[in-house]
């Protein structure tokens, strides 16, 4: 669990971190968490990321088969506001597909596998620490379908009208 634990930091940071320097000789592992994390500056209207947690991410074996079968995703939208201070949006209308446009079907809360509850839970505790309870990270648990962050295709995460890409294999994914 130690390592699920910095893996979910390190995605928790690409929620709070608004720039990030280019990576340096880079590993496989950093080269995927980059790449499942899409952050949008939409100027005024404030930033929106989205990362994935996806199974290159995670060295645990059992959570890895978790993320194989199911779609995890945070998305937060912030907005300066006019104090200078970080108002965060209630996130709805989120979407996913595969590359195909075939819908994946959400996981309602009460049928989704404990630990990835854990995960979320971990991941929320750690986000209202952080921020002081401001925060409001929309989490969600999808039907993997067709979406394998190690196969061939795509997720598209559709939000407030943008339609964000992910191409799959991710980096740090096994060479066939």
């Amino acid at each position: 669990m130690r390592a699920l634990d910095l893996a979910l930091g390190l995605v928790l940071l690409g929620v709070i971190t608004p720039a990030s320097a280019r990576l340096w000789k880079p590993t496989p592992g950093q080269l995927a968490q980059d790449y499942a994390t899409i952050s949008h500056n939409k100027g005024v209207d404030g930033q929106v990321v989205i990362a994935w947690m996806a199974s290159p991410l995670i060295p645990a074996p059992t959570v890895k088969q978790l993320l194989d079968k199911y779609v995890v995703l945070s998305i937060a939208h912030t907005r300066p506001a006019p104090d200078g201070s970080i108002t965060w949006d209630d996130i709805q209308g989120v979407q996913l597909s595969d590359g195909n446009g075939l819908a994946l079907k959400e996981v309602p809360p009460d049928t989704m596998p404990p630990t990835l509850v854990g995960m979320i839970a971990s991941s929320d505790a750690t986000m209202r620490q952080t921020t002081q309870g401001k925060a409001k990270v929309y989490w969600s648990v999808w039907e993997a379908g067709a979406v394998n962050a190690c196969g061939r295709g795509k997720l598209v995460v559709s939000y407030q009208g943008e339609a964000y890409n992910f191409d799959t294999p991710l980096p740090g994914c096994p060479k066939p």
